[in-house]
């Protein structure tokens, strides 16, 4: 009697939960529809929504190919985010054949009319060689264009190449500048590299309980290499006092970015989407993952002959060696770094399901 008790509540509560379902189902259907009678009479923005609708299935059965088309026809008419999106459709083959030529194409076509995310993309494109020629000096450019917008992000990208000496010579001092400006902005990699420094004494006097803020912001943010980051974390912590760890716990807690925490201004490059749709990362210049997405991975183990190098994926920072990466599918750009050291370069292809190994033999400078 209890069992038949207990199935008749379970019916009548998901009796009560299926209108709401269907009301959502009806009022994604309708909205999508509402949104393709406007792109298909020639609505930019309307063509833009419809694509990303394609893309998450909202309304319509998924179908990359049509978001691309959509995505297509409102670049062709001059949207920025639009012409964005083509690139980074190109860039990773989403609903069409990838082509990183093209994706520059677009992605210069965006940086032109000033979008942000486009000029900062554009700039990887050049300091890699994707789809372009490697330049420096116009990877540089393009990131001073993207900071001058407001995009924290760029600002880590340009300390990295006064760190690096890219397209500019070795300046410590100003890298620490521009890594600690996007770090105060709340770029979690720039973060990390500022701890770093201050655990270093690179570009700043060594300061422990800096090192130990930095590094607790940082792995309070990126989940994905929390568990590296709290290795070093660990470390900073056994040349500090209880009192010192305190203080610089307080440090942390009492942080607040410079910018408001509504902006994307602190993230990678981003898919986009209509004003009012949350971003999902790009896979092109950020590696972490969707749920989603984790069929459709592949391993690499990074491994140096000299301990706790820097690891950076397609000009992102990831960690230290050694380190095991999760990483999408796909062509991606290794850079294994460490102050008084050649900086190793090397891609390599992800396939899903493959597990690759990089050995980085660096040499003294």
């Amino acid at each position: 009697m209890l069992n038949r008790a207990l199935v008749l509540v379970i019916f009548l509560s998901l009796a009560d939960a299926m209108p709401a379902v269907g009301q959502a189902v009806e009022s994604d259907r309708a909205l999508f529809n509402q949104v393709k009678a406007k792109a298909d009479k020639g609505d930019a923005e309307a063509q833009l929504q419809l694509g990303l609708f394609y893309t998450e299935g909202t309304g319509v059965a998924p179908d990359l190919r049509k978001a691309f088309k959509w995505h297509r026809k409102a670049a062709e008419q001059g949207l920025a985010r639009a012409q964005y999106q083509v690139g980074l459709d190109y860039a990773s083959g989403e609903g069409v054949k990838a082509d990183r030529a093209e994706a520059v194409h677009w992605f210069h076509a965006a940086a032109e009319q000033d979008l942000a995310q486009a000029q900062l993309e554009l700039g990887v494109c050049y300091l890699e060689g994707r789809g372009v020629g490697q330049n420096e000096v116009e990877a540089l450019k393009w990131f001073r264009n993207a900071s001058s917008r407001g995009l924290a992000y760029a600002d880590y990208q340009i300390g990295n190449c006064y760190l690096e000496g890219v397209g500019v010579p070795k300046d410590s001092e100003e890298a620490i500048k521009w890594i600690k400006q996007a770090a105060e902005k709340g770029v979690a990699a720039s973060q990390n590299s500022l701890a770093l420094a201050y655990e270093r004494g690179d570009g700043v006097p060594k300061d422990y309980v800096q090192a130990y803020k930095w590094y607790s912001l940082a792995a309070a943010q990126d989940d994905e290499h929390a568990a590296d980051i709290r290795v070093r974390l660990a470390k900073v912590e056994m040349y500090l006092s209880k009192d010192q760890i305190a203080e610089a716990q307080h440090l942390a807690h009492a942080f607040k970015p410079t910018e408001s925490a509504e902006t994307d201004s602190a993230k990678p490059p981003q898919r986009v989407g209509s004003p009012n749709q949350s971003a999902s990362p790009s896979s092109i210049s950020n590696p972490k993952l969707h749920a989603g997405e984790v069929s459709k991975t592949g391993f690499v183990t990074v491994k140096s002959n000299d301990e706790d190098c820097e690891v950076l994926v397609d000009g992102t920072f990831v960690g230290n060696s050694p380190a095991k990466l999760q990483l999408a599918e796909g062509p991606h750009v290794f850079e294994i770094k460490k102050p008084g050291y050649k900086t190793l370069r090397r891609e390599l292809k992800v396939s899903a399901g493959s597990e690759l190994n990089l050995r980085a033999m660096l040499e003294k400078e």
